[in-house]
This record gives C-alpha cells, sequence and structure tokens, in this order.
C-alpha cells in the first residue's frame, strides 16, 4: 500500500521524547565542564590552604609542647633550689636558681630571681640584689608577682636614690586596682619624710589612714606617723621609718606532668 501510493511511512516517536530534553542534556554537560574546569584552576589554592592550616595547627600544638617542657624544667629546678635553701646549702641552691633562670618560663624565672636577690642582700650586695629585682618585675605578667618585685626593689633603692627615682619607681605601682597600691603609697610617702618633705609625707599618710579597702596595718602605721608629725616630733618620726615590707608572691601550684609521662612504660 505503501509503495503503491508513494506516501513515505511515518516516523515513530518514542512516547515521552522531546527535542527539548536534547537541549537540556546538552546545557548540563556545559554545566558540568564548567564547573570542573573551575575545581581545576582552584584545587592548587584550596589545597594551599589546607596544607597551610595544618601548618599552623602543627606549629601551634609543637609551641604548646615546647612551653609545656619548659615549664617542666623549671619547676624541677626551681623545687629543688627550695629544698636546697631549706637544707642551708646555699650554694647548691644558687646554681639551681640560676638553672630556673636560663630554663625561661616566666613565672618560676621571676621567682628564682627573686630568691637570687635575697641571697644577695645576705651577702650584703644589695645592688645585685635590686638587678635581680628589677629583672623579676620583667620577667613575669603576673601583676602580683611582677608588682611584688617592682616594690621590694624600690623600697631597696630608697636609701641611695633621690626622691624623684623612688617616685619614677612607685608611681607605676600606685594605679588602681595594682595589688601593692597602699604599700606603695606607703613608701612614697617614707621617701618624701626621709627627704625632708614633710608636709607631703604628712598628706600622703593622712590620706592612707582613712581610705577605705587600705590594709589595717598601713592603715596603724600612716596614723602613728601622722601623729608623731602633729606632736612636733619630726626626728621621732623619722627615726620611725621601717620601710614596710611586700609580702612575697605566692609559689605558683607545680605544673602537672602529662599522664603519658607519669606512667610507667610497660614491661
Amino acid at each position: 500500500m505503501e509503495r503503491l501510493t508513494g506516501i513515505p511511512p511515518k516516523i515513530k516517536m518514542n512516547k515521552g521524547f522531546a527535542v527539548s530534553d536534547i537541549f537540556d542534556e546538552t546545557e548540563e554537560n556545559l554545566r558540568a565542564d564548567k564547573w570542573i574546569g573551575i575545581v581545576k584552576k582552584t584545587w592548587p589554592w584550596v589545597a594551599g590552604v589546607l596544607i597551610l592550616a595544618l601548618i599552623v595547627a602543627l606549629c601551634f600544638w609543637g609551641y604548646e609542647s615546647w612551653r609545656a617542657n619548659i615549664a617542666a624544667k623549671a619547676s624541677e629546678s626551681y623545687g629543688q633550689a627550695v629544698e636546697s635553701l631549706g637544707k642551708g646549702d646555699k650554694a647548691v641552691a644558687k646554681t639551681q636558681l640560676e638553672a630556673t633562670v636560663k630554663a625561661g618560663n616566666p613565672t618560676y624565672k621571676a621567682l628564682a630571681l627573686q630568691q637570687l636577690a635575697g641571697l644577695a642582700l645576705e651577702d650584703n650586695k644589695t645592688a645585685e640584689a635590686i638587678a635581680n629585682l628589677d629583672q623579676a618585675a620583667k620577667a613575669s605578667n603576673s601583676a602580683l608577682i611582677s608588682d611584688g618585685a617592682a616594690l621590694k626593689a624600690a623600697l631597696l633603692a630608697m636609701d641611695t636614690n633621690s626622691l624623684a627615682d623612688t617616685q619614677k619607681r612607685l608611681e607605676p605601682l600606685m594605679k588602681k586596682d595594682r595589688p601593692f597600691a597602699a604599700m606603695a603609697k606607703e613608701a612614697l610617702a617614707m621617701a618624701k619624710l626621709q627627704s625632708g618633705d614633710i608636709k607631703g609625707a604628712r598628706t600622703d599618710l593622712q590620706v592612707l589612714s582613712v581610705t577605705l579597702g587600705t590594709p589595717e596595718g598601713v592603715k596603724q602605721r600612716a596614723a602613728a606617723f601622722v601623729a608623731a608629725i602633729d606632736s612636733g616630733a619630726i626626728g621621732t618620726a623619722q627615726a620611725m621609718i621601717k620601710l614596710p615590707e611586700a609580702p612575697a608572691p605566692a609559689m605558683p601550684q607545680m605544673p602537672a606532668m602529662p599522664q603519658t609521662a607519669q606512667q610507667a612504660p610497660a614491661q
């Protein structure tokens, strides 16, 4: 029948097939090729960032491990020095304290330098003691330790320094919320009294004797000096001068060793 009429046969199309599907598929292929190109261009940068992050993490871990190792060495040598001092073996203690300073841990370095200052004072080496205390004040970021060392250095230097030099040492310690502010103010008043600035000393002492928050011992000493000055006994007041001592900073707890280091290796 088809041959007789010359009419070509109808093309049978699959059910559900459309020309738009061809374009969709082509577009998806083009999009995929585009993303593959982007990935090929950017993956070195992404890999570099990941490698950098890994390096930073490893460096941080290494730094923390290094700090822990330094603290452990400093703790050990400082503990040994304290034991030696307790036994009266000053020569050995000095060597151990110097090793603690070299170890580099800020807290133990500051404490060891203060102990060395004490040994120097026992040998009447005041200048060496002041130098050690000045180093201790710079070594630690803890205000309790650094200010304590700085106050002790100022008190030792007071007899030889001018009033201006003493004031320069003490004024930073007198700021609000500093741990030894009241004692630093008392020390400056004593320096003024010692140098002949009676009026300035009395003003400072009077303020200290009535200021809330001032330690009771400082208040009592300030009131006693004010009474002596008001009675006209200036010589007596100057003779009463006894430089206040800053309380020794509390020794920090020895850092705990890592658990793996505490466990004995399996036999």
